[in-house]
């Protein structure tokens, strides 16, 4: 009878205190990798979208150093990370140009177009006015 009374005595915890543990665990670790995965993609976007933007940069550079008469419209183009044209890029740029608010002078306008995930396109614009002189 002493060893029955000291089983019903011993403390601890029960199945269904073990099992709504359990499943409170589960929940938490779920939420906390959900967000982890959130993150990350979140992380390579930016990266994704820093590289158009140097892409931009740097297209926008090159046109400024042409002659303004020879700036004219180009058709989009892929291009790679570096922003050397080639038929697979990630990468797309386009180059519209257009008469300017006073005369001798065009509107400039760089594009492009980068991978954010999920299929969808991100986009990068940079305008600036080029004027030709007398």
């Amino acid at each position: 009878m002493a060893r029955a009374r000291l089983l019903r005595e011993t403390g601890g915890f029960s199945i269904l205190s073990v099992l709504i543990a359990i499943v409170l665990m589960g929940v938490g670790v779920a939420a906390v990798s959900s967000t982890t995965v959130y993150l990350l993609s979140l992380r390579t976007e930016a990266a994704q979208r820093s590289v158009a933007t140097a892409l931009a940069v740097a297209y926008m550079e090159d046109v400024k150093t042409r002659p303004a008469q020879s700036v004219v419209s180009k058709a989009m183009e892929k291009v790679d990370e570096i922003g050397t044209l080639n038929a697979s890029g990630d990468y797309t740029r386009n180059l519209v140009v257009s008469p300017g608010p006073i005369v001798n002078s065009k509107i400039v306008q760089v594009e492009v177009t980068y991978p954010t995930g999920l299929g969808r396109r991100g986009k990068i614009e940079l305008v600036t006015i080029i004027y030709s002189g007398l």
